[in-house]
């Protein structure tokens, strides 16, 4: 075997083991998912229940509100959604984070889907610099650019925007560098 072949080799053992490592991830970030989701649920519709016990929390010391209930709004808005209850109900925002954590924790777990896409696709073509695989990372990249952009910032947004750009840009020379060289032999 040569020395190509032994790299082609221990690349598809590498993106094999990577796919399989996604999902892992993957399967718990799903489960984070609904386990959220399943919170933010139980949250709106027990608030009589549980609102009691927070507020019992506080008075005993046990809860803070400064360091244990605080709230943002949807993707980081930093929007105070207690200013829209009344005092005593901390159920509801809190409902509105465990929605909001689902959702983050679905996005991810659709990143992960692309992501284990790409390992897949290169382990099965024996090139990283396909034209499925192109594709398959120019999704990927735009999803996780847009993720980054709602979730945490605009400015890392636009930074993880142009860094995966620029990772794009080197694998499609890459590609046109691969065909170069399958034209030529």
């Amino acid at each position: 075997m040569n020395e190509q072949n032994k790299k082609l080799e221990s690349l598809k053992k590498r993106c094999s083991t990577a796919a399989k490592v996604v999902t892992v991830f993957q399967i718990i970030t799903i489960v984070g998912t609904v386990l959220a989701f399943i919170a933010g649920i139980y949250l709106f519709t027990a608030a009589e229940k549980v609102n009691p016990q927070i507020i019992e929390g506080i008075e005993a010391g046990y809860l803070d509100l400064n360091t244990d209930l605080q709230y943002h709004g949807l993707f980081e808005l930093c929007v105070e959604v207690q200013d829209y209850y009344p005092a005593n109900d901390y159920a509801h925002p809190l409902g509105i984070t465990c929605m909001v954590a689902a959702c983050t924790c679905a996005m991810v777990a659709v990143i992960l889907i692309f992501i284990k896409k790409i390992f897949t696709i290169i382990e099965k073509e024996n090139n990283p610099f396909s034209e499925n695989c192109l594709k398959q990372l120019k999704i990927s990249f735009i999803i996780i650019a847009i993720t980054a952009f709602l979730t945490l910032s605009a400015g890392f947004g636009i930074v993880t925007s142009f860094i995966l750009f620029c990772i794009y840009s080197i694998f499609q020379y890459g590609a046109a560098l691969q065909t170069e060289i399958d034209e030529t032999l």
